[in-house]
């Protein structure tokens, strides 16, 4: 199943998938559990459409941070960096060095690609 979950400090906070699917998904709905799934889930709080792309479309490095749960302090003392050095590389229009992009991809576990 193709999708894609978005973090924060450690948990799911999105999952995005592609509409085909979800249309898919919904018309299998037939079980009662589904369905009583499905309405205990309307209980729970949803995030606006601003704020789903705004974590969606942050800086690489900052929503990296934040699905570890680090603050940029942490982050900072993985890399042996200063935390300034970190507020630098979360502006939204940060550029990375190549060895920069090396290190980041290493200690978030990522591929470097994400920081082009």
């Amino acid at each position: 199943m193709e999708f894609q979950t978005i973090k924060e400090n450690g948990k799911v906070k999105f999952v995005v998938l592609p509409v085909k699917l979800f249309e898919t998904l919904l018309d299998r709905l037939e079980e009662e559990d589904d369905l009583r799934a499905i309405r205990e889930a309307h209980s729970e709080p949803l995030y606006d459409q601003e704020e789903a792309e705004n974590y969606i479309f942050m800086n690489p490095v900052k929503r990296e941070r934040f699905e570890k749960g680090w603050t940029q302090d942490e982050l900072a003392r993985r890399l042996g960096v200063k935390q300034s050095t970190v507020a630098k590389w979360e502006h939204p229009q940060a550029v990375y060095r190549k060895r920069t992009r090396e290190k980041l991809a290493k200690v978030f576990g990522v591929d470097e690609s994400i920081f082009l």
